[in-house]
Order: C-alpha cells, then sequence, then structure tokens
C-alpha cells in the first residue's frame, strides 16, 4: 500500500520501435536506442528514468504529462532516420513492485499500455497511418484528453510528413542549435534553412512541441 501511495498521480511512457525486427543491423539499433535514452535521461527530468525493458520496448515515468511528452519528443528525433518510435501514454498512480529490480505496475502503466495499442491499431488504417503517439487518462476530464489526443494527431502527421532533411533540422533546433549552426552542418545557406522551416511547417512543429512540453 505505501508503493501505492508513492506516486497518487504520475505519467508512464512505454515506447516501442516501429517494425524493429525488419531491422537491417539490430544490435546497431539497439545500441543507438540505449545512447539516446540517456541522452533524453539526462535533458529531461523522469521519476524513473526510460529504460529498455525488453528487445525493442522502453519505458519511464514522469511527474507530469508534458515532461513525458518532451522525452518522447527527443526520443523519436534521436532515433530517426535509423528508425520511428511509437509511444503510449498513461496517467494514474505507480506502484513498485520489486525496488531491487525496478519493476513497477499500476494504473499509469495500464493506460499507457492501453494507449500504445490505440496507437498501434490507428497507425494500421489509411486515414491515421501517421499515427505514433496516444494518451489514455482516466484521471482527467474526457475534454482535456481528446485535446492533447487531437494536438497528438496533428504533430504526429506533420512530423511523420517531413522530409530527412527537414527532420535533421527540426531536431537541431530541438537541441538549441542556431539555423546557422544547422546551416553549417547541412552544407547549406542560414536562408535555405529559414526558407524550409516556413515551407514545411518546422516551427509550427516545434512551437506545438514546446506547448505540449508544459502540459502538468
Amino acid at each position: 500500500m505505501d508503493a501505492l501511495k508513492l506516486r497518487a498521480s504520475s505519467v508512464a511512457l512505454i515506447g516501442d520501435i516501429v517494425d524493429s525486427r525488419t531491422a537491417p543491423d539490430r544490435q546497431a539499433l539497439h545500441d543507438r536506442l540505449e545512447h539516446v535514452l540517456d541522452e533524453t535521461n539526462a535533458r529531461v527530468l523522469a521519476q524513473d528514468p526510460a529504460t529498455i525493458t525488453l528487445g525493442d520496448e522502453f519505458q519511464g515515468v514522469y511527474s507530469t504529462l508534458g515532461d513525458a511528452l518532451a522525452a518522447s519528443f527527443r526520443i523519436r528525433a534521436g532515433l530517426h532516420p535509423m528508425a520511428d518510435v511509437r509511444f503510449g501514454l498513461g496517467r494514474g498512480a505507480v506502484s513498485t513492485l520489486d525496488p531491487r529490480r525496478g519493476i513497477h505496475d499500476g494504473p499509469a502503466y495500464w493506460a499507457a499500455r492501453d494507449a500504445i495499442e490505440t496507437a498501434k491499431e490507428r497507425a494500421g488504417q489509411a486515414q491515421s497511418r501517421t499515427s505514433r503517439t496516444a494518451y489514455v487518462s482516466p484521471e482527467d476530464e474526457p475534454g482535456h484528453v481528446a485535446a492533447v489526443q487531437a494536438a497528438l494527431d496533428c504533430l504526429d502527421y506533420m512530423v511523420g510528413s517531413l522530409s530527412t532533411t527537414s527532420r535533421r533540422i527540426l531536431g537541431g533546433l530541438m537541441e538549441g542549435d542556431t539555423q546557422q549552426d544547422i546551416a553549417r552542418r547541412e552544407g547549406v545557406s542560414p536562408s535555405a534553412v529559414s526558407q524550409r522551416m516556413r515551407r514545411d511547417g518546422i516551427g509550427v512543429a516545434l512551437g506545438a512541441m514546446t506547448t505540449l512540453a508544459g502540459l502538468p
């Protein structure tokens, strides 16, 4: 019972690599995932840092939905273009079943599991094939959950529609790089980066990520 009360309301994040079995080098993908999770844990405050749990699946626990989403944004950007990622987020209580091994359970995980299954199911439908992120929360008002999900659907569509170059530009901006830094790295002019940002809606996507990362 004490473990259940330890985190009365947290946000669990469950992620898995999309089509990981088709990866040409699964060891390299695993190593890259470990590196990206380490970098994300260094930048996003977590109650339980994101760690690989089994094969291509990982999970973490955060105090706020915004922190959990910020972690998902960084993980997805860090793995591109090697792999894409699917995320399920759920709000609720978290219990510790085995402190020594770091095994957790509880409503937040159950909601996150339902969410990732929803994201997977929606990605299999033509009208929502870009879906990568879903949020489930019995604790929030249904209208709030629906609004968050609508924003995530739009963001998934925008990011999923970007070219590899535009995804790299977005990733650089997420890391705080200037347009000049990105231009030098891409071998183009700063004006070319600026034009691509306007044309592809990169600034809009970045703004949406910033707003969502601030959610309680």
